[in-house]
């Protein structure tokens, strides 16, 4: 999902209003409402304005971010949804909250104030991006990386076309593939799904033109792409929307998780129907309490990682057992660490079961790193900047990783992202992929993460403790 491009505020920038304005301004502040630019201004916050939703987007000085629209009394502050005692007003060009609604505002203002609570943020760029999709407006979403297990400088970045298609890069973003199977958003690999007595690795994506799961056979060799569904995976949700896929370690068997844009998520095992092909059973199903896209399963410890694009970042047993109540809230999208909407979320395998779990703040234009293990502690937030060669990436959708040598250009791995506005010499193009060398990310942070670059996908171990 898109965030709407905002206009300054410059209507909340005390233009000249009438007597009769004038009056009518003193009136709602009499009756216990006060001007939000006032306040806002004291507290050193910036404001923007949404013209088409009436609501103004306030991001405060240690970076909380709030908004309220007008004629509401429902608003969002710290990543949570709150309700005012009254509904927020428009004055004479001025937005104006009720008392105890800006003492809320004050209260979130006077956090994180010691120099210690600043978000670490640095700066990476891109060595490589693929070429352009062919739609145009917001259509290219979710990439994936297949690595080829005899030559790995021939690995394959799969990715979605949601104006129609699933496509085929190499690494050096050469478009080899377009598969034209319906509008695809997210996709996601594994390896080693057995299938007429053979062991494959498959992609597997949603389609939101039929509706359906849709799984793939990957040639060992080309990395060209094969649909192998017998009877159609027809989900029961409105509209399917993100996607993982599970590869339980404990029983051996492969998992296909789908997300609804309502929140809707459902769990599908995948089988050989007998007939060389594979079919999806439905077999646990839970509704989150809002728009949900960003999914990642750590087939190690039997996890699965949900993002609830405007509120947090929650943690499930991926079993199709598991509880529908989460284990843990990883974060929240209160503006800091991740501001909404959070997208895209992917898994660095580390050594001994360590590594990192990543996220796309789509808000801010940055990609938080979490612990892997454990509690998900947080560690840093960084930014991709344009290089000499190629443009930076801003309000990214899909992101994948892999630690693994990749040969010369990515010898330690790589990071693929979406980017949203794909620039080429000052001139916008359709949307692509861009590609970091995992070490940039590595190196940057203020405390090194791991490089890793021997961790095979195809060789995980059972960390699972349940």
């Amino acid at each position: 999902m898109k965030t709407t491009k905002l206009a300054l505020l410059t209507v909340l920038a005390g233009a000249l209003i009438s007597p009769a304005e004038i009056t009518k301004a003193a009136d709602v502040q009499s009756s216990g409402y006060a001007p939000l630019r006032t306040q806002a201004e004291k507290m050193g916050a910036v404001i923007t304005w949404d013209s088409d939703d009436k609501s103004a987007a306030v991001k405060l000085k240690n970076g909380i971010v709030g908004t309220f629209t007008v004629g509401e009394k429902t608003y969002r502050l710290a990543g949570q949804t709150g309700e005012a005692d009254r509904e927020i007003k428009m004055v004479g060009g001025n937005l104006y909250l009720p008392a105890k609604l800006l003492a809320t505002l004050e209260t979130e203002n006077s956090k994180y104030t010691d120099p210690k609570d600043a978000v670490p943020t640095y700066k990476v760029t891109p060595t490589a991006e693929t070429e352009a999709v062919e739609d145009g407006d917001d259509a290219a979403d979710d990439p994936a990386i297949w690595l080829n297990p005899a030559d790995p400088e021939k690995s394959r970045l799969v990715a979605t076309n949601k104006g129609g298609g699933i496509l085929v890069y190499d690494l050096q973003g050469k478009q080899l593939q377009n598969y034209k199977v319906g509008k695809m958003n997210n996709v996601d690999i594994r390896y080693g799904f057995t299938l007429g007595g053979k062991k494959i690795d498959i992609a597997g994506a949603t389609n939101r033109t039929n509706n359906t799961v849709d799984i793939f056979a990957i040639d060992g060799v080309s990395g060209t792409l094969t649909n192998v569904v017998g009877q159609p995976i027809k989900s029961s949700m409105k509209e399917v929307y993100g996607f993982s896929l599970y590869h339980s370690l404990k029983t051996d068997k492969f998992y296909a998780l789908v997300l609804g844009k309502e929140g809707e998520f459902e769990q599908y095992e995948l089988t050989d129907n007998g007939n060389g092909k594979i079919a999806g059973k439905l077999v646990r199903q839970f509704k989150l309490a809002t728009q949900s896209e960003g999914m990642v399963a750590d087939d190690e410890y039997g996890t699965v990682y949900i993002a609830e694009e405007d509120h947090a970042i929650w943690k499930y047993d991926a079993e199709p057992d598991g509880s529908s109540e989460p284990l843990r809230r990883v974060d929240v999208a209160d503006g800091r660490r991740l501001q909404d909407d959070i997208e895209g979320l992917t898994l660095y395998y580390g050594k001994d079961g360590k590594g990192y779990l990543m996220a796309s703040s789509q808000g801010n234009s940055s990609y938080a790193i979490y612990e892997r293990q454990g509690d998900n502690a947080y560690i840093s937030n960084f930014t991709i900047n344009a290089s000499p060669t190629v443009d930076g990436t801003s309000v990214t959708d899909g992101i994948d990783v892999l630690g693994y040598g990749l040969g010369k250009d990515f010898p330690h791995g790589i990071f693929v992202v979406q980017d949203d506005e794909n620039l080429q010499n000052g001139k916008k193009l359709n949307q692509n992929f861009k590609m970091v060398p995992w070490e940039q990310i590595a190196k940057g942070a203020r405390i090194p993460l791991t490089i890793d670059d021997g961790i095979n996908p195809r060789e995980l171990v059972n960390r699972s403790t349940k």
